[in-house]
């Protein structure tokens, strides 16, 4: 028989573990926008596409496992954190200033990517603590996957850069030249 200071306890594991569900949920959601931006960014360069798009599948995977488990947790995603999230992505996006620079897309995939590493790390955990191991497998394998994107990313800078120069320099869409 548990005492009622454990099940406090309990009740506060698992209000903060749906908590950072939801966190993890807007997270990736910000991370799929992060790296669509990247995806368009990177359309002619396969080297950065594959790993990218790769990546891209793994994590719509992770969302919906989050959305399961949150559902498993009786709750659902929040509304209001994917909607600010994803708001704030599209003002990243630079809306209406054409086409970003290529260096500042991979940035912003970099961080969302770091960002998905430390919302899963912390997820990881309070799973561990709560009790919940699918959760917790959820997370370590959404880390995992995460750190070796950003080491991908990480090994392309130079070719951001290079996209990057080669965009300032191209003619105009339809310049004929």
């Amino acid at each position: 028989m548990i005492g009622d200071a454990e099940r406090t306890l309990m009740t506060t594991i698992e209000r903060r573990l749906v908590g950072h569900l939801k966190d993890a949920h807007a997270l990736q959601e910000h991370a799929e926008a992060a790296l669509s931006e990247m995806l368009t960014a990177a359309a002619d360069e396969p080297e950065l596409r594959r790993p990218l798009g790769h990546y891209a599948e793994r994590s719509r995977a992770y969302t919906r496992a989050i959305e399961a488990r949150l559902h498993a947790h009786g709750s659902s995603p929040s509304i209001a954190r994917d909607a600010g999230t994803l708001l704030a992505s599209v003002l990243e996006g630079g809306i209406g200033h054409g086409h970003r620079d290529p260096v500042k897309h991979m940035r912003d995939a970099y961080v969302a990517v770091h960002l998905q590493i430390a919302a899963g790390e912390t997820l990881r955990r309070l799973a561990d603590r709560a009790g919940d191991g699918e959760t917790a497998g959820i997370a370590a394998a959404m880390c995992e996957d995460a750190h070796a994107i950003s080491h991908e990313l990480s090994d392309r800078w130079d070719l951001a850069v290079d996209m990057s120069l080669r965009a300032r320099h191209a003619p105009p869409a339809g310049d004929g030249r």
